[in-house]
């Protein structure tokens, strides 16, 4: 097996760029054919053409209003190199994925739109230049490696055709700067210009040094990827047509099958096997019409007007092959979706990026580069001396820390520590090999601990000497303050330094502390933080620090995105296993470990436990959100199926009055649906003989009930009553459960450890003669425990639950009152507070309450699945006693179209469920509460689509709405939060990805060095090294073990190649040998 180093995992994972073709390298400087040869070319000629005009335009008497350097240069000649680059601008500007994003835009391509090479395209008006965000277009990454060619020593370029051009356009791109001063006379200025075109007209060019220009290279590379580009645009809009039809075609076979009586269960489950192979592979075998100018078709060899399957297609780009039509509907969404940011620096890592981690044999000896800096220093730390002459603005460290770091890269005492440790260690094939050096230096730095402790410390849970397993069940914000006052209190930064140094740290080791609005409800260890962290890896994969400026929606919708190829499956499952040892850790399931790793026995049981408890939180979550069975809605649809004349509203009026008094026990006049629920004989039919109607509309005569129909109604309603009071119960519990293991660890071990007693907080009102009100907030529960610290230290806690608002408080005001039974007699006169002892029903361990010793526990409790936990969620169960609120609600009913027992009943439990509140905020038009209470459900799941719920409910829908309601009018839980543990990727099946990639070490889910836990990838050597000069296969020392490597030379030494990039990486090999 070969295995090829590869850095560019990350972009195999981004569906948005799956061309064939490798990623755009930074300009490189050639010279252009007519420098080796005299033969004069196509080009030359056009170069001296456009030079011609271009003097031309420069000697015309400019316009009134007109500046000179928007004079415009018509009919530039194609065969130029700034004709080429413009041609190819244009073909972007025109393709079908252009196109189409501008019309999604409503944006004009106009010839006067200007495009900034930063994202930005202004876009003329009436009223001046309006902009429009470039960066949320999927081809943005190639446009603006065109834009930035064309834009020389400028920043942006107009669009106008692709034969003209303003003469400033024409200038940046050949590096002059224009000889207009409006200072000058005009005969002074005039000979300026004739100064100015003399100092190139003697070559006949604009181009005195053709070395200066963008590559042909470069331009070839970008005509491919703009090919790909349309391919991937042509998959884009046949993909879903295709997947609709699959889904269609499989349901009328499903549908055929089922009238087959004879048909046993796994027969119809064959059937159904078989009509999805059979759609899938019709629909895989279209033909999809390739971009003869792409990679895809150079590669292939394929001739222009040949096309090839769906399926091909899908496998060559080192997509998984879908077996239905959702996975199929999963690539179309992938490919669409506008591209991740590049952030300058990445994850800030530097060196300890690289694919091949930096050996520790070489971390140390940078750390003594360093150290050899500062001892003539008087700075103690490096950040210190980094940050010596630059003035940090701490809006703009805790705004742009990126900017700032930049700075600091670009300072003189970093230019020194970068050459120290090149000339130290040794020289490095990177673009930026000094900054790569000082971003290794600053973690090495920070990390001292860790470089020269053996074995190294887990690189995962460990940052700078801080233990995040320490900071479980805290948020994100608590966890960065907790480590920035760990920095400054080992000194390993100031307060001066602090922001920076956490944020260079968590850039690389922890970069989900960083991402933007995280919920403070939001806790590590949860199962929402388990999806979040494994959202943000797939992100960061993709685009190394990018993660640092998106907010924590925009990281979860982007996790919507189902994994489309096998890297970004890979990551995903590694990712999700890391997070879920911190789940593990944080419920008690794991133990402490070091070096971060557990046999996989453990992780299965692990995902098993993650699963069961995600699977419990959802369908609480679910059962929250359902809407409770209504009688009179099912009534009324009853009663309509029936009478499709009628309308709701005439269902509902009352205008029927009865013949003979006592046929039902409220007065009249009634409705159709009061007669249909309130007769009493429910097997026979209604006699509407016995009835007179005061609206010409509803004609009694017209109107037939089936017999018996009213009675299935009533059972049917009755069955799911029972139904919603248990899945209501069920859900109580969960959020008690899940409310006490999301608390911090000291507190879970307060309770788990403590002698527990429950109670309910019972207010007794009593008048003068004596007689006692009492009442009690139902949802509530006080939870007192009796704890003993390891030391022996003895103390009393107590909390309230309150699931109405999902909060867990502390109540030291309670602590010193007695939990007893209500006394017999009370004051006359007085209100008192008592703590009345609540026993759950069911059976319980009489031991469960009991304290435990802590010196023999060093793990953390298993807060959710603990059996004093169940005691305190049944309590909580009788807390609600939703089924006595629903005896005594039945006991006050007397006439069912009223106000009916069960709407009472489901006013009761909406008030207990966090959220309801928050649409009745929507309703009354507090947008900004509601919003807050619904983006995230009280088990911690995601909703989408909450605004514009809400306002569907704000104007359509009668004050009282539920949060069932809400989800039936757009809102959604993302799918993908909902999901349990996924099954551990295989990195064998991998190879058959077809894509230029290879090994990639993942140093965030891997322990620094180890072997064993590293995928190994191979993958397609042809592609590999087309295009690459002195590149080989052979075998090198990585990681403390002989490997298989691909590298190219590079001024006499071999390096390991990037096989996306083609561009060797890293320090040279130092015993490499290549293969015969």
């Amino acid at each position: 097996m070969t295995i090829i180093p590869n850095s560019r995992l990350p972009e195999l994972s981004t569906p948005a760029r799956i061309n064939a073709g490798s990623s755009p390298t930074p300009l490189t400087l050639i010279d252009t054919e007519v420098s080796r040869h005299d033969v004069e070319t196509p080009q030359d000629k056009g170069e001296r053409s456009l030079a011609r005009l271009y003097a031309q335009a420069l000697n015309q008497p400019p316009g009134s209003d007109e500046k000179p350097g928007q004079r415009t240069v018509k009919d530039i000649p194609p065969a130029s190199a700034f004709g080429q680059w413009r041609t190819l601008l244009h073909e972007i500007l025109d393709s079908p994925q252009m196109k189409s994003w501008a019309a999604e835009k409503g944006v004009s391509l106009s010839a006067r739109n200007i495009i900034d090479i930063n994202g930005t395209l202004y876009v003329p008006g009436s009223f001046g230049f309006g902009t429009v965000d470039l960066r949320e277009f999927v081809g943005w990454p190639l446009l603006k490696s065109v834009v930035t060619a064309l834009a020389g020593s400028g920043t942006s370029v107009r669009s106008d055709t692709a034969t003209t051009a303003r003469i400033s356009d024409i200038g940046q791109f050949y590096g002059h700067s224009l000889p207009f001063d409006p200072s000058l006379s005009p005969s002074e200025q005039e000979a300026s210009i004739t100064d100015y075109i003399a100092g190139w007209d003697r070559k006949g060019t604009l181009g005195a040094d053709s070395s200066n220009l963008p590559s042909k290279m470069d331009l070839d590379r970008y005509t491919a990827q703009l090919g790909d580009q349309n391919n991937q645009t042509t998959v884009i809009a046949v993909v879903p047509k295709l997947a609709a039809e699959a889904s269609k075609g499989i349901m009328e076979d499903l549908a055929s099958a089922s009238e087959q009586s004879n048909l046993t269960e796994d027969e119809y489950l064959e059937v159904s096997k078989q009509s999805k192979r059979q759609r899938m592979q019709t629909a895989l075998d279209t033909p999809i019409d390739i971009d003869p100018a792409s990679s895809y078709a150079l590669n292939h060899g394929l001739k222009p007007g040949v096309a090839v399957t769906l399926r091909e297609y899908i496998e060559a780009h080192g997509l998984l092959v879908p077996t239905e039509p959702s996975e199929l509907e999963a690539i179309a969404k992938s490919l669409a979706s506008p591209p991740l940011e590049k952030p300058a620096h990445g994850n800030m890592g530097g060196a300890l990026s690289w694919p091949t981690l930096l050996s520790n044999q070489d971390q140390r000896q940078l750390s003594r580069v360093v150290d050899d800096v500062l001892k003539t220093e008087p700075e103690g730390d490096l950040l210190e001396y980094l940050t010596r002459d630059i003035e940090l603005d701490e809006n703009a460290v805790k705004n742009d820390p990126r900017r700032v770091i930049d700075d600091i890269l670009k300072s003189s005492n970093a230019q020194t520590l970068g050459r120290a440790a090149e000339q130290e260690i040794g020289e490095i094939a990177s673009s930026e090999p000094i900054n790569d050096w000082v971003l290794a230096a600053l973690h090495v730095s920070l990390e001292k601990q860790n470089v020269f402790t053996s074995p190294s410390l887990s690189t995962r849970t460990n940052i700078a000497g801080f233990d995040l397993n320490s900071v479980a069940g805290r948020s994100a914000s608590y966890i960065r303050a907790a480590l920035a006052d760990y920095l400054i209190q080992t000194g390993k930064a100031t307060p001066r330094t602090v922001d920076l140094a956490v944020f260079v740290l968590l850039s690389r080791k922890a970069p989900e502390l960083l991402v933007k609005d995280i919920p403070e409800s939001l806790v590590k260890g949860s199962h929402a933080w388990v999806t979040f962290t494994t959202a943000v890896a797939r992100i960061e994969a993709q685009s190394p620090g990018s993660t640092s400026s998106m907010t924590y929606a925009q990281i979860m919708l982007r996790h919507e995105l189902a994994p489309v190829t096998r890297a970004d499956k890979l990551v995903e499952s590694l990712a999700q296993t890391d997070a879920l040892k911190d789940w593990g850790r944080n419920n008690g399931l794991l133990g402490g470990n070091a070096e971060d790793k557990y046999p996989d026995t453990k992780m299965n049981e692990i995902r098993f436990e993650f699963s069961k408890q995600v699977f419990e939180l959802s369908n609480a979550s679910n059962t929250f959100a359902m809407e409770s069975p209504d009688l009179h809605k099912w009534a009324v649809a009853e009663i309509k199926s029936q009478n499709p004349h009628l309308s709701e509203e005439q269902i509902k009026e009352k205008v029927l009055d009865p013949k003979e008094s006592g046929i039902l026990e409220s007065l009249g006049p009634y409705s159709l649906l009061d007669i249909f629920l309130n007769t009493r004989d429910y097997l026979n039919d209604i006699d509407f003989s016995k009835y007179t109607s005061r609206s010409k509309s509803i004609d009694l005569n017209a109107i037939t009930v089936k017999s018996g129909s009213r009675a299935d109604i009533k059972s049917r309603f009755e069955n799911g009553v029972e139904l919603y009071f248990n899945r209501f119960e069920a859900a109580v519990q969960a959020q008690t459960k899940y409310l006490i293991s999301t608390l911090p660890i000291e507190d879970r071990e307060i309770i788990e450890h403590g002698k527990v007693s429950v109670a309910r907080e019972m207010s007794v009102s009593t008048n003068n003669s004596g007689a006692s009100d009492k009442k009690s907030t139902p949802g509530t529960l006080v939870v007192r425990s009796e704890f003993k610290d390891r030391e022996g230290n003895e103390s009393t806690h107590t909390y309230e639950i309150n699931i109405a608002s999902n909060t867990i408080s502390k109540r030291d005001d309670l602590n010193d009152r007695e939990i007893a039974p209500l006394p017999d007699d009370f004051n006359a006169g007085v209100s008192s507070t008592f703590l009345e002892p609540l026993v759950p029903d069911g059976d319980h361990d009489e031991t469960a309450l009991q304290g435990s010793s802590l010196n023999t526990v060093n793990d953390t409790p298993n807060s959710y699945f603990s059996e004093k936990t169940r005691y305190i969620a049944d309590a909580m169960v009788k807390s609600v006693d939703i089924r006595d609120t629903e005896e005594k609600l039945r006991g006050k009913t007397t006439f069912d179209t009223e106000v009916p027992f069960w709407a009472k009943a489901e006013y009761f439990a909406r008030g207990l469920i966090p959220g309801y509140n928050a649409i009745n905020n929507f309703i009354d038009g507090k947008w900004r509460e509601g919003l807050v209470d619904l983006s995230f459900d009280v088990f911690g799941f995601l909703l989408s689509g909450v605004g514009g719920a809400a306002k569907a409910i704000g104007s359509g829908l009668q004050a009282g709405a539920t949060a069932g309601q809400a989800f039936a009018y757009g809102a959604k839980k993302l799918a993908r939060g909902a999901i349990g543990a996924l099954n551990p990727a295989d990195p064998v099946g991998l190879g058959l990805a077809g894509v230029q990639s290879g090994l990639e070490a993942l140093d965030r889910h891997a322990r620094q060095g180890d072997r064993a836990s590293r995928p190994i990838f191979k993958y397609d050597l042809v592609n590999t090294f087309r295009g690459v000069d002195n590149a080989t296969i052979g075998t090198a020392t990585m990681q403390g073990a002989t490997e298989d490597v691909a590298a190219t030379q590079k001024n006499g030494k071999w390096y390991a190649l990037d096989p996306v990039s083609k561009q060797p990486y890293g320090l040279p090999l130092k015993d490499f040998s290549p293969s015969n």
